[in-house]
């Protein structure tokens, strides 16, 4: 039985009192995360990690999880195996850290000015490495990034990871610091490479891709119990986003990962997602390999109403 956690879809719901046991095969390495189907500050969650076969030549690591407060204004970010909010890197040492945004509307912004991160995945899943333009990073609801740091930094001098648009505006949730009292490295690395690929078809069959135009918020309530649209194993798939409305839309897709399309279907971005946020009255083209068989979920659009299958 294939149960990804959206009863009634897949599963029934756990009743109170009662505990389930899910059991499955990682097949692929990545930052991962798992969350109630409501605000991850109402439930259970926390992060997934599954480590590479062959991991990246890091000094350190650290997982940083965002979470909306619900007892104030203020934003939180939750770090993980991070004393006093701060990481301690020996000048020329190499960081990998983790981000996960488990807010379920906001858009994060985090800028790290003072450092220069390389971007190596995106959801899970690993990108072809590129320096973040001003050290600025986004992550919609649900991302999660994964980014290599050196530290250029003289002992115990610091480089603060601030939040845009916190109410505490400019405040640093994260400092990392110069470590005073470890050895450092007699000179700087090179670049980073790419984190081993994980099972993603390098190219997508176009020519009799599915197409589906996807509204944020349309209601189905006349097609409950019906699919958005069912399509074969291993067929491509394409996506039209839009979201009409003036708030910020995101979209999740389950099971599945996908590339965001050029504008003019020309090409796609050098990397996976499988969340994207969507501007007010903005839209999006995206694709992706129906290569898992099942029944799932295409949060974002009409809560648990919105699903597709793969046969």
């Amino acid at each position: 039985m294939r149960c990804d956690g959206a009863p009634p879809l897949t599963q029934a719901p756990i009743a109170p009192g009662a505990s389930f046991d899910y059991r499955f095969v990682a097949p692929d390495a990545g930052t991962f995360w798992y969350h109630p189907p409501l605000p991850a500050g109402a439930g259970l969650y926390g992060a997934l990690i599954i480590e590479e076969t062959e991991p990246p030549d890091v000094d350190q690591q650290a997982t940083l999880i965002y979470a909306e407060s619900h007892l104030n204004s203020d934003p939180r970010l939750k770090v993980s195996g991070v004393d006093d909010y701060g990481i301690f890197v020996p000048a020329n040492q190499r960081l990998r850290l983790r981000l996960i945004n488990t807010a379920a509307t906001k858009i994060l912004r985090l800028r790290m000015a003072e450092l220069r991160p390389f971007v190596m995945a995106i959801d899970g899943e690993p990108a072809q490495p590129f320096g973040a333009r001003g050290g600025e990073l986004t992550l919609g609801p649900g991302n999660r990034i994964d980014v290599i740091v050196d530290c250029v930094l003289a002992p115990n001098q610091n480089a603060p990871m601030r939040i845009d648009g916190a109410d505490r505006l400019n405040s640093p949730v994260v400092k990392i610091w110069g470590d005073p009292k470890a050895p450092a490295r007699a000179s700087r690395r090179d670049e980073p490479k790419s984190l081993p690929p994980n099972s993603l078809p390098e190219h997508m069959d176009f020519r009799d891709a599915f197409r589906f135009e996807a509204v944020i918020g349309q209601a189905r309530a006349d097609k409950r119990d019906a699919p958005l649209f069912t399509v074969k194993r291993g067929r491509t798939v394409t996506l039209g986003l839009s979201n009409p409305t003036s708030a910020n839309g995101f979209i999740h897709l389950h099971g599945h990962s996908f590339r965001l399309l050029d504008a003019l279907d020309d090409g796609w971005k050098p990397f996976w997602l499988d969340t994207m946020p969507i501007a007010p009255q903005g839209k999006a083209r995206v694709a992706f390999v129906a290569d898992n068989p099942g029944k799932w979920l295409l949060e974002g659009l009409d809560g648990a109403n919105a699903w597709f299958e793969v046969t």
